[in-house]
């Protein structure tokens, strides 16, 4: 049983789970009063229930194939098991065993932090003297138990062994289970363009990646069977993992359907592969269908399921969690063990404040959606006019807009040299692509934090920029005729 951490009267409310049946009103930006239902909001699961029998769960030793070489030699700490252990025994022991210092030379004697999302969190004393010790490896206790809820409530994740670890941000969870599954050469399935974040997680690993490619609707699940059966056929080696970002995909802004997703699910299990189901912008989908999650559909263990409040609550708090079946978690643990002993107390003090007031929190990511639509609309408003030099599809999700720069086969130079020289940042489709060397039509635009009135020069700029890149190839090539 864990112990939990008491927070006084202020914060009492920290132990419960303030789930309210109620609606959160706000103003929308046309004006009116939208009613949203906090259930409904936090609803990533469908009601339907769904069963392959065809397939078999996975169990403890059906792991064992999926763990990497390296991930398998390691061994538990001692120390930090008596660590986890000093969180469960009671007063009455006397520990002559965990290295902790004494929080009695810790300098700090009061922390207030003022919140528009819960009440505000107040620590001094014991209470602050215990948000800034060591903790069990895994996460604060109370947080674990304030987590397990959440993902209960939010995907109702069918009844199977798994359970959370806290991460120092969704980066570490990809680092962490990149070390867990992946041998130097073994193939890795992603999006043709990926997250920068698990190339280079990926780098040292010298893996072959199978790029699948993506429409207006996310990753092609007949592009993906077709590859994985071909390379059966051929008894080429198989992919034991797909990284995937489901909702705000990085940098296309692609939300996967439910259909997709359960028939890429479904081919997890055709061909024997875990999915990595990296989800930090699932409350900054800006379609009208919550889309239940890999989580949701997991009846066999294979997902696992990284989360974050990077996006939403604060870059800087590294606030985020693997949730994954209990023989895979038990490895993560041993990597964290090692690595950084455990993330951040302080931060998940906070995490579990912001997570324990669920209405509080929904008001909260409503208005950062509509923060981010209203941004969204007004790039996409901009970028309009200049869509004959550079098409693209309006994200449904996440940060970004993803164009392609017609005549124009490499950015790089535009992008690194003439961009630059005009005061304009971009980032070229070269950062998602495993092999960045390659040439590349895309450029990635974000428009969480350029200024409106920024925007139309920017799109200016940006058109100037494509002519000119397109007049030097025009001369190129004549040159070379």
């Amino acid at each position: 049983m864990f112990a939990t951490v008491k927070l006084g009267k202020k914060n009492g409310e920290l132990a419960k789970k303030l789930f309210e049946i109620r609606s959160v009103t706000l103003l929308a930006k046309k004006n009116y009063s939208q009613q949203v239902n906090v259930d409904e909001f936090f609803k990533f699961y469908s009601d339907k229930v769904y069963h392959d029998d065809r397939y078999k769960p996975l169990n403890g030793k059906d792991y064992d194939r999926f763990i990497s070489m390296r991930s398998a030699r390691r061994e538990p700490a001692v120390t930090r098991q008596i660590t986890s252990l000093s969180y469960k025994v009671g007063k009455q022991m006397i520990s002559l065993a965990e290295g902790m210092p004494n929080e009695n030379v810790f300098p700090f004697k009061r922390l207030l932090l003022d919140s528009s999302c819960g009440d505000p969190l107040e620590l001094e004393g014991k209470e602050l003297a215990a948000a800034l010790q060591y903790l069990p490896s895994q996460g604060l206790p109370s947080l674990l138990t304030e987590l397990r809820k959440f993902q209960d409530d939010l995907h109702r994740p069918p009844q199977l062994p798994r359970d959370i670890l806290v991460t120092n941000g969704s980066q570490h969870g990809i680092y962490q289970c990149v070390e867990l599954l992946v041998d130097p050469g073994d193939p890795v399935i992603t999006t043709e363009f990926a997250y920068t974040g698990i190339h280079s997680t990926l780098k040292p690993y010298q893996p072959e990646i199978i790029g699948i490619p993506e429409d207006e609707d996310g990753l092609i699940p007949e592009t993906l069977d077709s590859v994985l059966g071909e390379r059966l056929r051929l008894g080429l080696k198989m992919p034991k993992v797909l990284y995937i970002i489901p909702t705000g995909s990085n940098p296309s802004g692609t939300v996967l359907p439910e259909a997709r997703r359960r028939q890429i699910y479904e081919l997890s299990c055709k061909y024997d592969f875990l999915i990595l189901e990296d989800d930090p912008y699932m409350f900054l989908n800006y379609t009208d269908t919550q889309v239940p999650s890999f989580l949701s559909m997991d009846t066999h263990g294979r997902v696992i399921r990284l989360d974050s409040v990077s996006k939403v609550v604060s870059a800087g708090l590294r606030g985020a969690w693997v949730t994954a079946p209990i023989p895979l978690l038990e490895r993560l643990e041993l990597h964290m063990q090692a690595e950084l002993l455990h993330s951040c107390t302080l931060s998940q003090t906070i995490l579990l404040q912001v997570l324990s007031s669920r209405s509080s929190l929904a008001r909260h990511l409503i208005g950062a959606r509509q923060f981010y639509l209203k941004r969204r609309d007004a790039l996409n408003s901009a970028l309009e006019p200049i869509s004959d030099l550079a098409p693209y599809s309006v994200p449904k999700a996440g940060l970004f807009f993803w164009i392609r720069v017609n005549g124009v086969s490499d950015v790089f130079n535009m992008v690194f040299h003439t961009a630059l020289q005009q005061g304009l940042m971009l980032v070229p489709g070269q950062a998602f692509l495993f092999d960045s060397s390659s040439p590349c039509q895309h450029v990635r635009l974000t428009f969480s934090r350029v200024r409106f009135e920024d925007m139309e020069t920017a799109v200016r700029r940006l058109a100037d920029l494509i002519r000119n890149e397109q007049q030097i190839k025009k001369k190129m090539y004549a040159n070379d005729g």
